[in-house]
């Protein structure tokens, strides 16, 4: 009877699985020996290497070391890692060293988030393994210099990621490696920033006693905020940063984008301990932001508090307190790899969110991301919290993305809460316009979840009009998806509507078709919004309503219906009459005379509903409608007054809708006929000649059928003319 020795228990583990969980080393010896399958991830995507490594197994890595061919080095397990990756975030170096130097692994192998073997170690603060990385890069012939330049996803260097992990020694490695410290990432940040920003004093000493000659480079530099690194620890009250960094030479009256002095920046946060530290080192005091806010105005602003959130935040002060002190470890994670941080930011704990950034290792564990690679700072904005979202800013929460390249706004805007979406905006303004790794915008994921407040908000902060990677705009996802809301408050906007209706794309080549096909409703509202009111009294002979036109355009279909119409015989369905409209309407245009033309075609028509009627009725009413300038009374005084009701007019209007109606029913019947002659393959004379052939060499056989019948009939009867002529030959 034969065993299956690749089952898998509830947990997704084989037998090997097992064995290397309770180190059975004859088991696994007689299982690999067995030929069993190395390759199989269980339920928590590990393969066998991945829980060796994870382990720490040494022995047993030398175990499968010596069934090397059965081994699937590079395979990846939980977000593409590698065994490696994972050897680098524990850092269990001796187990690094085994996958490099005997099972051959790459160091220059990413995991599915952009992130080598070397990022995860420095992220991590393992020391021991990027030395050992290091070490073996020199070996085979690759400098360290070269190691420590590998770029992540993000444009992280080994060292943005050391200095965000906080390991003064893993820091130091990089420097001493050839790490640069004035290397910029995509934001144009350095690593000095980032150091500033989490207040991390003895590591900004570190780089600048390190690299000298790279200080006053690091000092002046800006961000894509326009801030330097003083800026940086201004922000989030780092005032020994912020000393040290004035004590280095650092200008104390630069300027960022919205023209906030380190002095401005701090008082608009509340940062009173750098406040005081900048004004003792003579700061200037006069200077003026970009809404003319001078530091008074923001110290009052920001001044005062609450009794009741002064209890509350005793309260919290003293129930978290116990636990840490008696121990309790801040950075533990349940299974979905979120830590107590991440909890609670996602239920709105302001006073625990605010006792954890306050703990000794707060500023290393505010930017640590869970399974889905979501900050504290992502989740506080997908749930609207926006005090935790002001307090997470204020401490140093950086601007990471997602797994999904999503950052914080993407996410509020996708839950609808504005005021959050303000903050954030007001904050890092340049959040506004980035995209995902789909390319899609805050408005293309504010439309796709139906959020029409986010979608006003997004458009008022005049948010530009992209498009995806699907060539698809946020209006093309409203009419997709059939969204009234999210569309009517895209096409209705004040500011931005005419815009949004401007846009084409390969699915919706014209918006106002469309919504007409999919929307209607939303499409009236268009329409009533092209309705407007003179502002002065309704029984004024002034009063007008002015209708606009400019909605109903649809320019670039035009050349389009007019490709498809050209020739008849291209189409294999009936050609609808209104195409044949168009084409009849635009030749009838180029006939007339362009004065005459100019007089008629009008974007705007002013109707005066108090204005008396002439004696000439309906043709009055045409003449005063195309032809007279509403805004002279000369041209009113023309037209002779009469009496309001006109029964000549009132006949015409009758016959008019008779005549209509007739028409439908023609061009019903003109439709049907055409579907008949197509479905029965029914051939003309002019589909059986040839090209370039002329018919007036077969009309001088019957010349007398040529206006009398149809071209169907002198066709049938020139084929009978023909056979008839060539039996009598015979």
């Amino acid at each position: 009877m034969s065993t299956d020795l690749n089952i898998q228990d509830i947990n997704g583990n084989t037998p090997l699985h097992v064995a290397v969980d309770q180190d059975s080393y004859d088991a696994i010896k007689f299982l690999l020996e067995s030929g069993v399958n190395t390759r199989i991830l269980n339920n928590k995507k590990q393969a066998v290497l991945h829980l060796a490594t994870e382990l720490n197994k040494v022995p047993i890595l030398l175990i499968l070391l010596q069934y090397k061919d059965m081994i699937d080095i590079l395979q990846g397990g939980e977000h593409g890692r590698t065994a490696l990756h994972i050897a680098a975030i524990y850092d269990f170096d001796e187990c690094a060293r085994i996958l490099v130097k005997d099972f051959g692994a790459s160091l220059k192998r990413a995991c599915s988030n952009g992130y080598y073997p070397i990022h995860d170690a420095a992220k991590n603060a393992s020391s021991k393994t990027m030395e050992v990385f290091l070490q073996f890069g020199e070996s085979i012939g690759c400098s360290r210099e070269e190691m420590i330049s590998l770029f992540a996803a993000e444009g992280n260097l080994p060292l943005h990621s050391a200095v965000h992990g906080g390991d003064f020694k893993a820091v130091e490695l990089c420097l001493k490696s050839g790490a640069k410290i004035s290397t910029q990432q995509f934001d144009l940040s350095t690593p000095v920033h980032l150091a500033c920003s989490q207040g991390a004093l003895d590591i900004v000493r570190l780089m600048f006693n390190l690299q000298p000659s790279e200080k006053l480079v690091c000092l002046n530099s800006t961000d894509a905020q326009k801030m330097t690194p003083l800026h940086c620890a201004a922000m989030f009250d780092r005032c020994d940063v912020v000393q040290y960094l004035i004590d280095e030479g650092a200008d104390l009256n630069v300027l960022d984008k919205e023209k906030r002095s380190p002095l401005l920046l701090a008082a608009s946060r509340g940062g009173w301990k750098t406040v005081l530290t900048l004004v003792r080192n003579k700061a200037n005091i006069l200077l003026k932001d970009i809404n003319r806010r001078n530091i008074l105005h923001l110290l009052v602003l920001n001044g005062g508090g609450h009794i009741k959130e002064f209890a509350e935040e005793v309260a919290a002060v003293f129930l978290g307190e116990n636990l840490i002190n008696l121990g309790a470890c801040i950075n533990l994670k349940n299974n979905s790899n979120e830590s107590p941080l991440h909890l609670a930011a996602r239920y709105g704990r302001y006073n625990t969110v605010k006792k954890l950034l306050s703990s000794e290792r707060g500023s290393f564990i505010i930017n640590e991301s869970d399974g889905e690679g979501l900050t504290p700072l992502h989740i506080a904005s997908k749930e609207g919290h926006l005090r935790v979202v002001q307090l997470l800013l204020n401490r140093g929460s950086l601007l990471h993305r997602d797994h999904n390249g999503r950052n914080p706004l993407h996410l509020a805007a996708m839950s609808g809460y504005t005021n959050t979406m303000v903050h954030l905006n007001s904050v890092h303004s340049h959040l506004l316009d980035q995209v995902d790794k789909d390319g899609n915008t805050a408005l293309h994921l504010a439309t796709m979840e139906n959020k029409p407040k986010a979608i006003c908000l997004l458009l008022s902060l005049n948010c530009k009009l992209l498009y995806n990677c699907m060539d698809l705009s946020a209006i093309d996802y409203a009419i997709y998806y059939k969204f009234p809301e999210a569309a009517l408050a895209m096409v209705t906007h004040n500011t931005r509507g005419t815009e949004i209706m401007s846009l084409r794309s390969d699915k919706h080549p014209c918006v106002t078709l469309a919504l007409v096909a999919s929307m209607p409703r939303v499409f009236e509202s268009v329409q009533d919004k092209s309705i407007t009111k003179a502002n002065c009294k309704k029984d004024s002979k002034s009063f007008y309503i002015k209708y606009n036109f400019s909605c109903l355009q649809c320019l670039r279909i035009y050349p389009e219906i007019n490709e498809k119409t050209g020739d008849a015989t291209a189409i294999s369905k009936p050609i609808p009459l209104p195409a044949l409209n168009v084409l009849l309407h635009t030749e009838l245009e180029r006939n007339l005379p362009k004065f005459l033309l100019e007089k008629v075609d009008k974007m705007e028509i002013y109707e005066y509903p108090n204005e008396c009627k002439g004696k000439l009725g309906f043709l009055d009413l045409v003449i005063r409608k195309w032809f007279c300038n509403p805004f002279t009374e000369d041209a009113i005084d023309m037209v002779l007054e009469s009496n309001g009701n006109d029964v000549f007019t009132d006949e015409i209007d009758k016959l008019k809708r008779k005549l209509n109606e007739i028409q439908i029913h023609l061009d019903h019947q003109f439709m049907f006929l055409r579907l008949i002659v197509h479905k029965m393959d029914i051939k003309t004379e002019t589909d059986e000649r040839d090209e370039g052939t002329s018919s007036n060499k077969e009309l001088q056989f019957a010349p007398h059928l040529s206006k009398t019948f149809s071209p169907l009939v002198r066709h049938r009867f020139l084929t009978t003319k023909q056979t008839n002529k060539s039996k009598s030959s015979l």
